[in-house]
């Protein structure tokens, strides 16, 4: 064999060898970038769990927008083990900004937080899983001795189309509690504006008529409905109601022409123009 035959031999060993050792580097470099996500997160959950708040607030709300499975596992490991309730709400909504299953857990727990504000956020973040066990404590919510609570239970049942909550509602409406009236506006179908409507003599007629009026300022709701809506204002002997349907004829455009606004035009001005309009 001549000496250039030797020279052609060893050339390809040595790639060959070489070859293997470029590939195995090519995948450490891929499990580097790989893994490159999860150091990047690791500053930010260092400050998460730190004990400065308002850097600890900004990390939660950074691990709360990130899509990184490590950033939900942080936030919950952090809710898990405490964290000061004004790192805890912002990490709560954080939280839910990717909702998954285990999360049920850590936000019923913090929904039974003495601090009135962390049982907000907690409600609030609930109504984004459709867990039964999520929901009945949004209805539990309802029940709270502090009305911000109540209220965000409230919120957050219409938000989650809580249907369990209508009674607890129409117990708070019957108190005049605003944020029910709202719930309801936002939950009320045919058979809702008719329980509603009913509410005459039970429930305060200035809430009763906010709360219609609230119906009627849905962009959602068809023309049968409103029509049904503003009849069942028209039965509240209180000024408020003079106020929704006036409201609502100076929000309704004049054309196309619709039923619900004349009729809400001639109630408004048989009460107060006396029929002379």
């Amino acid at each position: 064999m001549t000496t250039r035959t030797w020279f052609v031999v060893g050339l390809i060993c040595a790639l060959a060898g070489t070859a293997p050792a470029q590939s195995a580097k090519g995948a450490g470099q891929g499990k580097a970038k790989k893994g490159a996500k999860v150091n990047d997160l690791a500053p930010v959950i260092a400050a998460f769990n730190g004990p400065d708040l308002e850097p600890a607030a900004r990390a939660a709300e950074q691990l709360g927008a990130s899509s990184d499975p490590a950033a939900h596992d942080a936030l919950l490991d952090g809710l898990a083990m405490g964290v000061p309730p004004a790192v805890a709400v912002v990490a709560v909504g954080a939280l839910a900004m990717h909702p998954a299953p285990p999360d049920v857990a850590a936000l019923v727990r913090y929904a039974n937080h003495h601090t009135p504000s962390l049982r907000q956020a907690a409600l609030g973040a609930l109504a984004l899983y459709p867990d039964p066990i999520a929901k009945k404590r949004i209805v539990a919510g309802l029940h709270d001795k502090a009305g911000s609570v109540r209220g965000a239970a409230a919120t957050a049942a219409a938000k989650g189309r809580v249907r369990e909550a209508l009674d607890p509602l129409f117990e708070l409406l019957a108190r005049g509690e605003e944020p029910a009236a709202r719930a309801l506006a936002q939950l009320a179908d045919a058979d809702l504006v008719r329980r509603i409507g009913d509410q005459v003599g039970k429930v305060p007629e200035p809430t009763l008529a906010q709360t219609l009026g609230f119906i009627l300022k849905r962009a959602d709701v068809a023309e049968p409905l409103k029509i049904d809506v503003v009849r069942a204002v028209g039965k509240i002997q209180d000024p408020s109601a003079v106020t929704v349907l006036s409201d609502y004829v100076d929000a309704t455009p004049k054309t196309p022409e619709k039923e619900s606004r004349t009729e809400a035009q001639k109630m408004v001005q048989a009460r107060v123009g006396g029929g002379a309009k």
